[in-house]
């Protein structure tokens, strides 16, 4: 009788805790709760050095990027700051060599809001033949699935959907001025 009504408890502080997340809740709150995963969508964005040492795609979280419009009055999208490398040293043989960053810089992530799409339309021989593509703008605002498991032990599927969040992408009102654009 004891194990029962411990279980029973147990199950009700559950309920309890989860009680009180939502659509409502705060991205924080939402990736720090054990029980529930947002699927928020990412932002590629392609940074660069100076010097051309180093390249990288960054992958920034939507609601981590806000947008502006330039003064000629393109929409652009900021993701922040990314710490490149401007000058390495290698060190080891051709076959073992190790990379060792000996300066850094940092460089703005701007991206324009401007996508082109381009997918195969015809394949043969295992390669794509013909290629097809258009032109879309990133969206604004999103409806982001939160995931949602029972235990610890359970893992989180796009069958549990426990709501959506909206989520829409921030106006940055002095990156134009800020970024020189």
């Amino acid at each position: 009788m004891i194990k029962l009504i411990s279980a029973i408890l147990v199950l009700l502080s559950s309920v309890a805790v989860q009680a009180g997340v939502g659509p409502d809740s705060a991205w924080g709150e939402l990736y720090q709760h054990r029980f529930y995963e947002p699927q928020t969508p990412v932002i590629p964005f392609h940074a660069r050095s100076s010097t051309g040492a180093d390249s990288r795609l960054i992958l920034k979280k939507a609601h981590d990027v806000s947008v502006f419009r330039s003064r000629e009055g393109r929409e652009w999208l900021y993701g922040g700051i990314a710490r490149l490398c401007t000058e390495y040293s290698v060190t080891g043989s051709l076959s073992d060599s190790r990379r060792r960053c000996l300066a850094y810089e940092e460089v703005q992530l701007v991206r324009d809001r401007g996508t082109e799409l381009r997918y195969c339309t015809f394949r043969s021989d295992d390669d794509c033949q013909a290629y097809a593509s258009r032109s879309e703008q990133l969206p604004l605002e999103y409806s982001v699935p939160v995931m949602v498991r029972t235990s610890e032990s359970d893992s989180f599927t796009r069958t549990r959907v426990a709501f959506s969040k909206t989520l829409k992408i921030a106006e940055c009102g002095d990156c134009a001025e800020r970024l020189g654009y």
